[in-house]
Formats: C-alpha cells, sequence, structure tokens
C-alpha cells in the first residue's frame, strides 16, 4: 500500500512539472520521422541537381566545397540557436528548423544556375538542425529517470526518416518526369513535421536569467571548463564522424572490394545499399531495448561500452576482403554502438548549468557537423596514398584515444 502511494504521489509530482512529456513523446518521433524523411528524400539527388544545371567537369569538387560550407554553416550557426533556444524557449527553435528548411529546400528546384543553387543550399544550412532542436525540446519537458527511452524513440523517428528518405527518392526518381520535383517533396514533408510541432507540441518553458547576447567562445569556454563537457564533446564528434561522416567513405570501400570487375552492375547498388541499411535496421531495432538500460543504469558506462563497441566493430575493417562481411560489421556496429548518442546527450543534459542545456546541446551538434564534413576530407587525403583501411586505422586509434580520455574523466570523478 505505502509502496503503490509512493508510486501514486511521485507519478503526481511528474506530472506537475512535465504536464506535456507523454503527449510531446507521442509527435516528436514522428516529427523527427517526417523531417529525416523529407532530408533523405533529396540529399542523396543534390549531384543530379548541380549537373542538370550545367555542371558537367569536376563536378564532385562543386559538392564537395558545398557540403563542407554546408557543415561549417552548421557548427557556426547552432550554438547561436542554442542559445536563443535557452532564453525564449526550445519549441521555437524546432518550428525555426522545420519551417526554414522546408521553405528554402522548395526553393531550391526555382535557383536557375549553380551559384543560384548553392546559395539556396546554403540557407538550408542555415535553418539545419530539427532533430537535435527536437531532442532538446523533448529531454526539458520529459522526466530524468524517463530520458532513455524518450530519448530513444525520438532516435528511432529519425532513423527509420533516415532508412526509408533514400529508397524513397530513388523511386520517386524513377516515376517523376524531373528530378528536380524531388526538393519540393522533401519541403513539403519538412514543413508538415513543423506543422505537427506547432500544432501539437507544448513547453514548460525553462529560460535562462538575463538579456540574450550570442556570446560563442564565451558559453563553449563556460561550458569546458566544467568537469567533463570536453571528453563528452570530443565523443559526440567522434560518433558523428564514424556514424555519418563514414556513410559515403563505406559506400567507396564497398566498390573497392568489389573490384573493378563489378563496376557499373546492379551488384554495387545491392552491395552498397546492403552496408547502409544494414546499420540503420540494426539500430532501429535495438533502440528502445537500449532506452530501457539508459533509464535503468548510469548513461557514464553505458557511454564506455558503446564506445568500446565501436572500437572493436571498427577494427575489422582493417583485414575484411569481402561486402559480406562489411555489411556483418556494420550491422554489429550499429547494435551496439547506437547507445553512444542518446546516452551522451543525456550526461551532457546532466552536467550542463541550469539555463545553459540547450547551448550544450547546440554545442555538441557543432562537433557533429565538422565531424561530418571533415572525415570524408581525411579520408579523401589519406585514402589515395595510403588507402581506406589506413582511414579506418586512424578513427581505430582516435576513438580509443576518446574512450581513454572518458574512462580517466570517469576515474577521476569516483575519487575526488
Amino acid at each position: 500500500m505505502t509502496a503503490n502511494k509512493a508510486v501514486l504521489l511521485s507519478d503526481a509530482e511528474e506530472l506537475r512539472q512535465y504536464p506535456y512529456w507523454r503527449r510531446n513523446l507521442k509527435v516528436l518521433p514522428f516529427a523527427n520521422l517526417l523531417c529525416s524523411l523529407g532530408f533523405g528524400i533529396a540529399w542523396p539527388f543534390l549531384p543530379l541537381m548541380v549537373r542538370s544545371l550545367g555542371v558537367h567537369e569536376h563536378l564532385e569538387t562543386w559538392v564537395g566545397y558545398m557540403m563542407l560550407v554546408f557543415y561549417v554553416i552548421g557548427f557556426i550557426i547552432s550554438p547561436i540557436w542554442g542559445s536563443i533556444a535557452d532564453h525564449y524557449g526550445r519549441k521555437v527553435m524546432a518550428l525555426r528548423a522545420s519551417l526554414g528548411m522546408g521553405f528554402f529546400m522548395s526553393l531550391v528546384p526555382f535557383a536557375p544556375t549553380p551559384l543560384w543553387f548553392a546559395g539556396l543550399f546554403m540557407l538550408v544550412g542555415f535553418f539545419n538542425g530539427f532533430v537535435p532542436s527536437s531532442m532538446s525540446l523533448l529531454v526539458a519537458n520529459t522526466p530524468p529517470q524517463r530520458h532513455g527511452r524518450a530519448l530513444s524513440l525520438a532516435q528511432s523517428g529519425s532513423l527509420v526518416g533516415q532508412t526509408m528518405g533514400p529508397a524513397a527518392g530513388a523511386m520517386l526518381a524513377a516515376m517523376l518526369s524531373r528530378q528536380h520535383w524531388l526538393f519540393w517533396i522533401s519541403g513539403g514533408l519538412l514543413l508538415c513535421g513543423g506543422g505537427l510541432v506547432a500544432l501539437f507540441v507544448r513547453e514548460v518553458k525553462h529560460r535562462a536569467q538575463g538579456p540574450w547576447r550570442p556570446h560563442w567562445l564565451g558559453s563553449l569556454r563556460e561550458l569546458l571548463a566544467l568537469p567533463g563537457m570536453g571528453s563528452l564533446y570530443c565523443l559526440s564528434f567522434l560518433f558523428s564522424m564514424l556514424w555519418s561522416g563514414n556513410v559515403t567513405i563505406i559506400s567507396i570501400y564497398v566498390l573497392q572490394l568489389l573490384g573493378p570487375g563489378f563496376a557499373g552492375t546492379d551488384t554495387e547498388a545491392l552491395w552498397v545499399g546492403a552496408a547502409a541499411m544494414g546499420l540503420s535496421v540494426s539500430s532501429l531495432l535495438v533502440l528502445p531495448l537500449w532506452g530501457r538500460v539508459l533509464d535503468r543504469f548510469d548513461p557514464a558506462r553505458v557511454v564506455v561500452f558503446a564506445t568500446a563497441a565501436a572500437v572493436l566493430t571498427h577494427l575489422p575493417l582493417l583485414f575484411l576482403d569481402s561486402p559480406l562481411q562489411l555489411v556483418l560489421t556494420r550491422v554489429a556496429f550499429g547494435l551496439t554502438a547506437v547507445a553512444m548518442q542518446p546516452a551522451i546527450i543525456m550526461l551532457l543534459r546532466k552536467n550542463a548549468p541550469v539555463g545553459m542545456d540547450a547551448r550544450a546541446l547546440s554545442y555538441a551538434t557543432s562537433f557533429q557537423y565538422i565531424a561530418m564534413g571533415l572525415a570524408p576530407f581525411c579520408a579523401g587525403l589519406v585514402g589515395p596514398a595510403l588507402g581506406l583501411r589506413a582511414y579506418f586505422g586512424l578513427t581505430v586509434l582516435l576513438t580509443l584515444g576518446g574512450l581513454l580520455l572518458w574512462l580517466r574523466r570517469m576515474r577521476r570523478s569516483s575519487h575526488p
């Protein structure tokens, strides 16, 4: 009887402090799905759009520079969006991302020249960041003991969209007379995701004190002065490098493993798709389990396990010699290391000062953006000279260094 009463009191307190968390948890994962799906439908077809505007030579150079600038813009602007969220609310930032991206993505097909296209694409990058904004909104309005489940569900919606997006884009491209129309579909889905947030998501605002000022470096220095924050940002960078930054590199590695005998055949597309789907599907299946684990166990220890798993599942990339082996390593990586990101988000939220949680998460997003741009850049430098196996060896060493740094931080916190 007493135990039941305690549970009821706990539930009543939970409802008082976080009245909208159950409602938000029903909406935000679906909004994440729509926005990730919209982004994924158009993203793989950017080179085709640029080529249709007259760029037939050095296409990879055009696309490479555009993607680098896209992520640099995200790196610079994300903390500013986070500071605005701390002062004016998280919901407005989720709306800024979805509606801003949707609007400018819808304008992309009207670009008359490659430079106009690049300019509109940069504006999409300026407003980019719906999933991190939705994660910040969800965490700020969810009871701490529910963070693991909530983040895993929200991330599941994003992963479903990322998995379905390229496949849906390929099917639509085959059906549509003009591939430009993909960007209208993409923009429409992003706007629909924003509409869901506008209509159904609510928040209890936890605003930072004082007027808003865009102190980019000042806020970062303040956060880095806190114990463990630097290690968490390092791990966030490494996770993004391994998870998102390596996607195109893994595709190139598949082609190298197949050899020139399969060039231009359906076999190439089959194995490239299998490698991408192996990572997405395996992580999607296991995320609900990891959500329960994060609600029951210390996320700091989950970070240790997930980072160690990332190291172990990337070691075979140095030795394997068939696409099937590569797909199996991606599946193993997805099953074990996917818990790394929600655990890092929980720890950033826990360690951030009151009124700075959105900024803490936004800086992590900035480091992730840089990782997405630097990973293919570094592979482009190391690969031609030493081979992709050398690049993967470098990523293993960097991830192992991040793990040792985090273990050192845990040892210090346990022995003050």
